[in-house]
């Protein structure tokens, strides 16, 4: 049996997940920019808006993930 992550830790980890979720919806935002872009072909502007969607679907996890860790729950154990 693994040892529970101390509340030190798992601010930590929030953290962490937090810099993710920010990295993500830069990433989103990106995205989102070359899928307005008229100047890529049509093709180029599909995979931007679907990767913009992804990374914001990821950031969004990220940030429900550090909310978890906040409350004193572990992501994925009891959800």
């Amino acid at each position: 049996m693994t040892r529970r992550p101390s509340r030190r830790e798992m601010n930590e980890l929030a953290d962490d997940r937090e810099k993710c979720a920010a990295r993500c919806e830069r990433n989103a935002q990106s995205g989102r920019e070359a899928a307005a872009d008229p100047t890529r072909s049509a093709t180029t502007r599909r995979q931007a808006a679907a990767a913009a969607q992804s990374a914001a679907n990821h950031a969004r996890e990220y940030r429900e993930e550090a909310a978890a860790l906040r409350e004193g729950r572990i992501p994925g154990e009891d959800w």
